[in-house]
C-alpha cells in the first residue's frame, strides 16, 4: 500500500473519531440555569439577663433544566436530526418569559443566627407557594421542623427541596399550564436562656420574597424511520450515547470507505 493510500485511510479514521466525538459532546445534556426569586428577612429576641438571639434568613426559588446543543438549536439541525429518531414530544416550561426548557424548581433557605447565653437552639423554616390569582390555592413546604441547630455563635444552616415544575404546580393546586406563583418565607427560632431559663423566640412572619411565572408548552418532532434506526437507537441507549450516534458514525465510515475505494480505482 503506497503512502497516499495510507494517508487517506488515516485522514478518514481521524475524521470519524473527530466527528463522532463532536456529535456525542453536542448531544450530551448540560445544565441550564433559570429564573430566580430571592429575599432576606431578620428578627431578634433578648432578655434583661444578656440572653439574646438574632436571626437572618435568606430565601430563594430558582428554576433549572438541561438540554443538549441540538435541543437548544432545533432550527439549525431539524432537517437531519429528526431523521435519526421517531416521533417524540415533551412538555417544557418557560419561566418569566425568558428561561426556556425549565424542568425543576429549587426552593431553599439559608439561616444565620448569632446568640449569647443560651443552652439550646431550634429552628422551623417554611416556604409557602401561592397561586397569585387564587390565593386559596397554595402549598407549604416545611424545610426544617423544630430542627436542633445549636452551635457556637455565629451559626449557619441551609435547607432545600427540588420538585419538578409539574409536581410543584400540582402541589400549589392551580393551573399546571399557565401559573403565576408567589413565594413567602416563614422562620421561627427558639432558645432557652442559660441564666433565666426563659424561652426566647425570634419569629419572621410569612414574608413575600418573589414571584415566578410558569408557561407550559409542547416541543415535538417526528420523522418516518426504518427499523434499522430503531435498532441503532436501542444500542445508543445501551451505550449511554445520544440518539443516532452509532448511525451517524456508521455513515461517516461508509462515506470514508467509499471515498477510499473511488480513490483506489482512479489511481489503479
Amino acid at each position: 500500500m503506497d503512502r497516499q493510500k495510507t494517508l487517506l485511510i488515516f485522514l478518514a479514521l481521524t475524521l470519524v473519531v473527530v466527528a463522532a466525538g463532536a456529535y456525542i459532546a453536542l448531544g450530551q445534556p448540560s445544565f441550564m440555569p433559570g429564573a430566580s426569586a430571592t429575599g432576606t428577612s431578620s428578627s431578634s429576641a433578648e432578655t434583661p439577663y444578656g440572653e439574646s438571639i438574632s436571626i437572618s434568613i435568606g430565601a430563594g426559588s430558582e428554576t433549572s433544566g438541561s438540554a443538549s446543543w441540538f435541543q437548544r438549536n432545533p432550527d439549525s439541525v431539524a432537517s437531519w436530526f429528526a431523521s435519526l429518531q421517531d416521533s417524540d414530544s415533551q412538555d417544557v416550561y418557560e419561566v418569566n418569559s425568558t428561561y426556556k426548557s425549565q424542568e425543576q424548581v429549587t426552593i431553599q433557605a439559608q439561616l444565620a443566627v448569632t446568640h449569647s447565653n443560651i443552652d439550646d437552639l431550634h429552628a422551623t423554616v417554611k416556604v409557602k407557594a401561592i397561586d397569585k390569582g387564587t390565593p386559596s390555592n397554595n402549598h407549604e413546604y416545611t424545610l426544617a421542623n423544630n430542627v436542633d441547630i445549636y452551635a457556637a455563635s455565629p451559626t449557619d444552616d441551609s435547607w432545600s427541596t427540588t420538585p419538578s415544575i409539574s409536581t410543584h404546580l400540582t402541589d400549589v393546586g392551580g393551573s399546571t399550564t399557565s401559573e403565576t406563583v408567589q413565594y413567602q418565607i416563614y422562620c421561627e427560632v427558639t432558645a432557652t436562656g442559660s441564666i433565666s431559663g426563659d424561652t426566647l423566640t425570634a419569629t419572621i412572619a410569612y414574608t413575600p420574597y418573589g414571584t415566578l411565572v410558569y408557561e407550559k408548552s409542547s416541543e415535538q418532532n417526528s420523522a418516518n424511520v426504518t427499523p434499522s434506526v430503531s435498532v441503532t437507537s436501542y444500542y445508543d441507549q445501551r451505550l449511554g450515547l445520544p440518539d443516532g450516534s452509532l448511525l451517524f458514525m456508521a455513515c461517516i465510515v461508509v462515506v470514508s470507505l467509499s471515498a477510499w475505494i473511488y480513490f483506489t480505482k482512479v489511481q489503479g
